[in-house]
């Protein structure tokens, strides 16, 4: 039977054929088996770390109503009635209905003011959560259980301050925990509605169940203790990643609650799912494998017994068409029908040639992309620096033509292009020519003939064409986003300033009245012959006026159509004035002070009382910031071009300085460093500014001062300037 050349053919083919296709499917299938584990793997801990998000959302949600309701206005006034505190209660629990009452606690741990009066008088000082939150902090306690309530209870707790910020007492609002269990339910029977099946549970850092879908495990089981590891082992296994394979045939994977403020606890989010069910897909891809066998087994042998009748012809046929084609006529080719490995490489040369065209057609087509998109492209040769790819973006932003670009070296054009030297030297791109990372993305600002630009860089590697596993060449993309993050930046501003305008109006208006009424009773006492009263009346009127000058601030902030009588005005005379009424405090805290005015500054169309204010708050800023003596400089200068010129107003002091945390919070209402401060006089002097088109920028660094710059267009009605 294997002498004639059919069967030798058959056996030949089906050996070199058949043990090749063995360990290549051995191998595909290995691979495939590893990747299907890892990524059912990677998708229950992603599974896990998104319930993890929504318990940590849902426990910082808490902790904010809590803080939210202690910072009431109604729980901060020592004197409010236990009827306001209830309202106010009501009110909270009208807008949060997760909560079904709330507790308000005097410093020694009396109930005295509930929902329904009903613990008032109690004594609970003894609780952990209570000490905790007299500490003057927000504080969430571990599940544990109640022997008030028989039932495993959850309490949030903050301290509530008055005016002085002193603490007076301990608020703490009331929820049932199923609103927990609940959550965890449903995105557990959401997860089983997609196929996943299994469910979710809680530990603490005890190992203690705290939450499962079996509530007779709750704070019944120690996960720990039954699995037999340590809490140090967990650990270990949620930052790797792993899963735990459970002795029941489940496979769990847990992900780590990171702590927040208010927040202490150590939990850990589970998800649970059979074994069987997570790698149920595996054995469906063996099935698949050997049924792909079987049937590769049939057709080859069925081919390879056809292979003796048709193995020259064919082939020289086919030979003749390959040279037709190289010699670059297209034209549609009759092929000999033969045997199917033969019919397939007709086929294959076919498809080969119309993926050279099609190939062609979209090198045209990525081509004219890369050079008609917004994005900025050119990538480099990582050993000799050479670029090799520049698009027309890259010409506009770099102001080079790129046909002199392209194989010239990074240092060269460096010399060439400013803008491109500045590119290159923010984004540390020499320091990626020398890494062996493959990519990195991030976004940087840069300053353009004078103008700050922010960009977004996605930095990759390109492999050689003939070799694709090595990166030899680096490509930078960046994409133009200033204007967006400059429109994000006024409107967060924007959002700010509407919040406190509207809040303070509200308060302004209702302190107001009632201290002109009694303004008017103590001027009254004061005419009168009581000898024993006229000593405590001018501090009550001194006190009163003090009062008045801060709802004028707060009302300055918050009326939208304040009154702005503008005139022409000489910035460096408002100076002279103001440097003249603070010499005397500058030489009773020995502050030497110099001033480099340019002597002929154009006259500024402003409102003079306004920016008077904003000199003043700054210089006296910078008074205070030298209680033990030091230096302070005041410039002004011009600068830009005729058009558009613009007024700069410099003022450098020694003092303490701010670091960089401190110096992003300046303007923000009520935020002061200063013991006293109603953190009002920045916020109004950035909003003076603004609305005459200008800004003001601040430069501080910690022990050695701060220089505040005021820029100002001249023209009243020109481009709005900022302070390089």
């Amino acid at each position: 039977m294997f002498h004639t050349l059919r069967s030798k053919l058959l056996v030949f083919f089906l050996l070199i054929a058949i043990l090749p296709m063995i360990v290549v499917g051995f191998i595909s299938y290995t691979t495939q088996k590893q990747e299907m584990t890892n990524h059912a793997e990677r998708s229950l801990s992603i599974q896990t770390s998104n319930m993890t998000d929504e318990i940590s959302r849902f426990l910082k949600e808490r902790v904010n109503d809590t803080e939210y309701l202690s910072k009431n206005p109604v729980m901060m006034d020592p004197s409010s009635s236990l009827l306001e505190i209830r309202d106010q209660m009501y009110y909270f629990l009208d807008i949060h209905d997760i909560y079904d009452d709330a507790y308000l606690l005097n410093t020694e741990g009396i109930v005295i003011g509930d929902i329904e009066n009903e613990v008032i008088g109690e004594d609970i000082s003894d609780r952990p959560w209570f000490a905790e939150a007299m500490k003057g902090q927000t504080f969430m306690s571990d599940i544990y259980y109640s022997s008030i309530l028989n039932e495993p209870a959850l309490v949030v707790a903050a301290p509530v301050y008055d005016i002085n910020q002193d603490i007076i007492g301990v608020i703490s609002p009331s929820f049932d925990l199923s609103n927990l269990y609940n959550m965890l339910e449903g995105y557990t029977n959401e997860q089983q509605d997609n196929g996943w099946g299994g469910y979710t549970f809680l530990l603490n850092e005890l190992g203690e169940v705290i939450s499962h879908p079996d509530l007779s495990k709750v704070l019944g089981v120690n996960y720990l203790d039954r699995q037999g590891f340590s809490k140090e082992r967990l650990d270990l296994l949620v930052d790797q990643r792993e899963i735990i394979e459970a002795s029941d045939g489940e496979v769990h994977s847990f992900s780590k609650i990171e702590s927040f403020p208010g927040f202490d606890q150590e939990w850990y989010v589970g998800v649970a799912v059979e074994e069987s069910e997570l790698y149920a897909s595996l054995n469906d891809l063996l099935l698949r494998y050997l049924i792909s066998f079987a049937v590769l087994i049939f057709l080859l042998t069925f081919a390879v017994y056809r292979l003796s009748d048709y193995i020259v012809r064919p082939v020289s046929q086919l030979v003749e068409t390959t040279r037709t084609f190289a010699d670059g006529e297209r034209k549609d080719w009759k092929y000999v029908s033969a045997y199917e490995e033969v019919n397939h490489l007709n086929a294959t040369f076919d498809r080969m040639t119309k993926q050279l065209e099609d190939r062609e057609n979209a090198h045209k087509k990525s081509t004219m992309v890369l050079e008609t998109t917004d994005n900025g492209v050119f990538a480099l040769d990582r050993h000799t620096k050479q670029i090799t790819l520049f698009n027309r973006m890259c010409e506009k932003v770099f102001q080079h033509d790129k046909k002199y670009v392209i194989g010239t070296t990074l240092d060269h054009l460096m010399k060439q292009s400013k803008p491109f030297m500045n590119f290159v030297n923010t984004s540390n791109l020499e320091m990626f020519l020398e890494k062996k990372e493959k990519g990195s993305q991030f976004e940087m600002e840069c300053t353009f003939n004078g103008e700050l630009k922010t960009y977004f860089l996605s930095i990759s590697t390109l492999p050689k064409l003939e070799g694709e596993g090595i990166h030899d060449e680096l490509l930078v993309v960046f994409y133009d986003l200033t204007e967006k993050r400059e429109m994000e930046r006024e409107l967060l501003r924007s959002e700010k300033l509407k919040v406190v305008g509207e809040m303070s109006a509200g308060f302004a208006h209702e302190i107001r009245n009632p201290l002109t009424t009694i303004k008017g009773f103590i001027q009254l006492f004061n005419e009168q012959d009581r000898e024993d009263n006229l000593k405590y009346y001018p501090i009550v009127i001194e006190e009163i006026d003090r009062i008045n000058k801060i709802m004028n601030e707060l009302l300055n902030i918050a009326n939208p159509n304040p009154s702005n009588e503008k005139t022409n005005v000489d910035v460096e005379d408002i100076l002279q004035d103001i440097v003249l009424l603070q010499e005397s405090q500058m030489k009773k805290n020995h502050i030497e002070l110099e001033t480099f005015l340019h002597g002929n500054l154009p006259e500024l169309h402003m409102n003079r009382d306004k920016m008077k204010q904003v000199l003043i708050n700054l210089i006296q800023n910078g008074i205070e910031a030298m209680p033990d003596g030091g230096r302070m400089n005041i410039r002004t200068y011009l600068e830009g071009e005729e058009a558009d010129k613009v007024v700069m107003i410099s003022i450098e002091d020694t003092g303490a300085g701010m670091d960089r945390e401190t110096v992003e919070k300046l303007g923000t209402p009520f935020y002061t460093t200063k013991e006293t401060g109603t953190g009002l006089g920045l916020t109004v002097s950035y909003s003076v500014v603004e609305d005459m088109n200008g800004s003001i920028n601040v430069s501080s660094e910690k022990g050695k001062g701060t220089t505040f710059t005021i820029c100002l267009p001249v023209q009243a009605d020109g481009e709005a300037c900022e302070v390089e």
